[in-house]
């Protein structure tokens, strides 16, 4: 029963993450909403792997460790997998503060934009495959 308590706020908590991401992605700060949806896709797989598995997952536990502990449906793991490193997703953040040309930044929010709106659409499958399976 606790396990599962546990789970049930870890998805709430990712909920609250994914409306502020929502909130920040309409404000075009994409930046912020790309890093909220990771941290709500985060608390939706400790959740996840804390029913599944009646333990919490390890401390250093990266997201593709957890999705590969569970059976997800597949179009969820892929994407899951496929998002880059936290790492080098802040340092690419980094580089858009050093472009000059106009351009160069134009197409760099361009991808934020794109990035932010496939993380929010993970996000939003994966908490509805959470909801229906804690």
């Amino acid at each position: 029963m606790r396990r599962i308590r546990r789970g049930v706020d870890l998805v709430k908590r990712a909920a609250q993450d994914f409306e502020l991401a929502k909130k920040y992605g309409d404000a075009k700060e994409y930046i912020t909403a790309s890093i909220l949806y990771r941290k709500a896709t985060e608390k939706i797989l400790k959740a996840l792997y804390t029913q599944r598995k009646n333990r919490e997952p390890p401390k250093s536990a990266s997201m593709e460790f957890m999705a590969m502990q569970m059976e997800l449906p597949e179009e969820i793991f892929d994407d899951l997998v496929s998002l880059p490193d936290e790492r080098a997703e802040m340092m690419a953040d980094e580089n858009l503060l050093e472009y000059d040309d106009e351009e160069q930044t134009h197409m760099a929010r361009d991808e934020e934009y794109r990035s932010a709106m496939s993380k929010q659409e993970l996000v939003r499958r994966l908490m509805d495959y959470a909801k229906a399976n804690i």
